[in-house]
């Protein structure tokens, strides 16, 4: 609805309570003004100014300033920035220019809002003129807040598009060189120094640019991994201050990477590349890989196959070096013309998440010299990335290697110890001209040892080694730290574990063996990266991927990108848990809309695969595993456990698709998916509870558990049950966990639903086998693969626990109801062991904080709601009286409202603004 606002009006907020200072949106009014969407020109209101609250945070599509994405219509989000009890916007104007200097209200060329009344400051859709590639379009946004006053203007922001998603948008070839990491370069002459420049970059393998001797940008194998038989990516980089007049060189150093196989394709590494240059006069020059480039072997190749358990490394070639390969003054005369590389024609898409790139730069703690030339290198902590070695001088032809490890056996003779390594290794090929040195460029370990044999002679030290710690560069969104220092470990540990596990624009079980994007491991880590990171884009991306793999019967492959791997239902559901917590967490409807048809299929086919209500196999008929690494083993197909987990699962799955229908108001789907959960549930309960026993497989955990969350258990046997669980876990397993990767995670979301967190810790706080605890007394500084520490050592299998300390300790959890954390549900678990809990989540309004301590039997809590959001709060008192918040009763508190008593949490709603509570001292 379009209405008109006249000059003394305010933009609409609730009047129904008292003043916005001191009263609180109600969730009718918030509805409000998320519904009425009220533009007027400019210049139609005359605001004052407020100089106590501003606009910050400028993101489209979710990524500060993005270069070449490809959306014509993108999203637009900012935060708003007060320290104001109940501050909220109440109105936006966003303005979009081709220059900064026309943003201004009338002289926008591209879109002017106008003042829209709307409470909305994420995902706001560009209505504006045509876009077009090549040209910078640059925005900034002012706010109107609750009172009606005026912020100032934000800082401008940026966005540029890419649009050439098909093979006949483009004027450039696909050219190669047939290595597996060749150089390859061409000349320009310009006129004079450009105005503007861009080069899109569309390339299979791995690639670096140079324009005249320098290397374009800081992103580390580039680009990111993807289903390359279906989609490849363009990454767009804007090069007008490394282009000069006269003669320049474009180079690109090209590592086989994934086109080596096992993303879709297997070829020699290939690149498509655009140059766009735009002078003063705005003449343009179009410079296009062809069959005229030039091209040359690199002094770099490849070892090791580039598959499982063998991704190897690289031998670099010192006296095969040349430093200058990429000037403009290099004399190419001899080297070879390119090849035309004729590719499958596949959808072209902008790489619209962060990019890997290095983090961290580590120096080894320790360097332990070995007999016959070896030294065993200690990073310190384990890391994924690539490695700088700088050795003393050696004979030209002087081989050196380097094998890269989690962890290590010790030689029973004091020799040189066996490094668990996965055949990540490289080799350097010396010179024979003064110190060398070694780095990797287009390959990766996954480590924290190194060993090195053959080395030359001299002493190697501490500062002659660098690890670059490499990830994908997800900006932190959580810190935590409590009483009992093994969760503040284990909090950390969990947090480098994420990190070490994502280069490369997805999630994998580990990078030293595998690289593959399994479905089990991200469905278990699901939660945690969600509250650690930064992750809306990223899961955008992923989910992607696996619509990509998809197959024509609907059949989800285990792992994607990389698929024709093992796994099971749990494993392919990831698509529909990470779809339904992404849109709670970031509020994205678009995600929901896009997966949404594909999920329906693999449900459809599920469905299809039953026989009297329980599941049969279905997609990989060799695959069809339960609970997966747990302490005695994993769930198989055939097992009676397995079959306990699957039923049990797909009917908790089932919900989910459900919801996931509601949010869309498809009606029917919601009502066939609770239809088909139900039957099953039904079926389940029928064929495998034991009424002897009172459960539904061999007695462990899981098959309690399993049962419990994914509702086969009837109401009147769910405490009988769940007194079975408890009994097994305290009694039979002391407290300690039994289950693995997914029967964890169930286990986690379950007690935490139902306010079990008192069983949470009791596993959590555990530090002997097996626990999270028992790794870190070992030393570890990641998550093991399996409990024992048996296989990997830098793995994703354990980390589900990670969520609890944001969403459970510190009680930091969106709201289904309102997505986004546009409200908050704040409701800490106040364990009796614990002295104090402080946390945080970086939401899209802002950090939402929440803190708790005990002093005796009174709990005090300080909580920060950001700008334009509101919460709910679950307090720990029996009654309102109990409680006061900055000094005065809940009834005289501004910004508070009492709600309700519920299992004795005084339950209150809060406007934007700091709280501190006290909790349990009657006035």
């Amino acid at each position: 609805m379009i209405l008109g606002i006249t000059g003394n009006m305010r933009p609409l907020h609730d009047c129904s309570r008292k003043s916005s200072r001191t009263g609180i949106f109600t969730g009718v009014a918030v509805a409000l003004t998320l519904s009425l969407v009220m533009t007027v020109p400019a210049r139609a209101v005359d605001f004052a100014d407020s100089g106590g609250f501003s606009v910050s945070d400028l993101r489209c599509e979710d990524l500060v300033d993005p270069i070449g994405i490809d959306i014509l219509k993108p999203r637009l989000s900012w935060r708003m920035q007060s320290s104001a009890n109940g501050a909220a916007q109440s109105a936006y104007q966003v303005l979009v220019a081709t220059s900064p200097g026309l943003l201004k209200p009338g002289s926008a060329d591209l879109w002017d809002s106008g003042i829209v009344t709307a409470s909305r400051s994420q995902h706001i859709l560009y209505a504006g003129k045509s876009l077009s590639r090549g040209i910078p379009h640059y925005w900034m946004v002012r706010i109107w807040n609750e009172m009606g006053e005026a912020s100032s203007w934000s800082t401008p922001a940026v966005w540029t598009l890419f649009d050439m998603p098909f093979n006949k948008d483009w004027q450039a070839e696909w050219i190669t060189e047939g290595s597996s990491s060749p150089w390859l370069r061409q000349s320009l002459e310009l006129t004079g120094p450009p105005a503007r420049a861009y080069i899109y970059v569309n390339a299979l393998g791995y690639f670096q640019l140079f324009i005249n001797g320098e290397r374009v940008g800081n992103d580390e194998f580039a680009p990111h991994v993807g289903q390359f038989d279906k989609r490849t990516f363009c990454i767009t980089y804007d090069v007008t201050k490394y282009l000069k007049k006269g003669k320049n060189a474009i180079g690109f150093w090209l590592g086989s990477g994934w086109s080596r196989g096992g993303a879709g394709v297997k070829t020699a590494p290939a690149v498509r590349a655009q140059l766009e240059i735009a002078d003063a006069q705005g003449e343009m020059t179009t410079l296009v890989t062809d069959a005229s480039w030039r091209v040359k072997a690199s002094s770099m190749a490849y070892l090791g196959e580039w598959k499982w358990g063998k991704y190897g490394g690289e031998v670099h070639t010192g006296s095969q070096d040349q430093p200058d390969w990429a000037d403009a003054d290099f004399d190419d005369s001899e080297w070879a013309m390119a090849k035309p590389d004729e590719l499958v024609d596949t959808i072209v898409s902008a790489e619209m998440l962060q990019r890997s790139r290095v983090i961290e730069t580590i120096t080894p703690v320790k360097v332990t010299s070995l007999s016959g030339g070896a030294w065993l290198v200690d990073m310190g902590k384990a890391m994924t990335g690539t490695f700088e070695i700088t050795f003393p001088k050696a004979e030209k032809g002087h081989n050196v290697s380097m094998v890269f490890g989690d962890s290590y056996t010790p030689s029973d003779n004091g020799g040189t110890p066996e490094l668990n390594s996965f055949g990540q290794a490289s080799e350097y090929i010396f010179r024979g001209s003064g110190t060398e040195t070694f780095k990797n460029r287009f390959n990766y370990a996954s480590c924290r040892y190194i060993l090195i044999t053959n080395a030359p002679e001299g002493e190697l030290t501490p500062g002659d080694i660098k690890g670059y710690f490499i990830t994908t560069q997800l900006p932190k969104a959580s810190t935590f730290s409590c009483s009992d220092e093994t969760l503040n470990e284990i909090y950390k540990m969990m947090e480098h574990t994420l990190r070490c596990l994502m280069l490369g624009g997805y999630q994998v079980d580990c990078h030293s063996r595998e690289r593959y994007g399994y479905g089990g491991d991200g469905h278990s880590s699901l939660d945690t990266t969600l509250c650690f990171l930064g992750a809306d884009a990223f899961y955008r991306k992923w989910t992607r991927d696996w619509l990509d793999g998809q197959k024509s019967d609907g059949g989800f492959t285990y792992t994607s990108p990389a698929s024709g791997h093992g796994g099971g239902p749990f494993w392919c559901g990831f698509i529909t848990a990470a779809t339904l917590k992404h849109y709670h967490h970031y509020g994205d409807l678009s995600l929901v809309k896009r997966n949404y048809p594909a999920i329906r299929k693999w449900f459809e086919l599920a469905q299809s695969k039953t026989v009297n209500d329980l599941q049969q196999k279905f997609t990989d008929q060799r695959w069809y595993l339960g609970d997966w690494a747990s302490p005695k083993g994993d769930d198989r197909s055939g097992e009676k456990d397995a079959d306990v987990f699957i039923q049990a699962y797909m009917g908790y799955a089932l919900e989910q698709a459900a919801e996931l229908a509601d949010v869309l108001g498809k009606a029917d789907d919601a009502k066939t998916f609770r239809g088909w959960a139900e039957a099953r549930r039904k079926a389940t309960h029928r064929n495998r509870f034991d009424k002897e026993s009172t459960t539904y497989g061999t007695g462990t955990q899981m098959t309690y558990i399993l049962p419990l969350a994914g509702g086969v258990v009837p109401e009147e046997l769910r405490d009988e049950v769940f007194a079975g669980f408890e009994k097994t876990l305290k009694e039979q397993d002391k407290g300690h966990l039994s289950t693995g990767l997914s029967g964890t995670y169930m286990m986690v979301q379950y007690l935490q639903q139902i306010g079990r967190d008192d069983l949470i810790y009791l596993f959590a706080s555990k530090k002997t086998f097996p626990s999270w605890g028992h790794m870190i007394e070992q030393g570890a500084t990641a998550t093991w693969e399996h409990w024992n520490g048996r296989a990997s050592r830098i793995h994703n299998c354990y980390n589900s626990i990670g969520s609890w300390f944001i969403q459970g300790l510190a009680g930091i959890r969106p709201d289904p109801e309102k997505p986004g954390f546009k409200h908050v549900i704040i409701k800490p678990a106040f364990i009796n062991e614990l002295s104090y809990v402080n946390g945080s989540h970086d939401s899209a309004y802002g950090t939402i904080q929440s803190d708790w301590k005990r002093d005796g039997d009174v709990i005090h809590m300080t909580l920060k709601i950001p700008a334009n959001s509101t919460a709910t709060v679950y307090l720990p008192a029996k009654a309102a009286a109990d409680v006061t918040v900055n000094g005065s009763s809940i009834q005289q508190a501004e910004q508070v409202n009492f709600r309700r008593v519920e299992k004795d949490r005084t339950v209150v709603d809060l406007g934007a603004g700091q709280y501190k509570f006290v909790c349990g001292q009657r006035r």
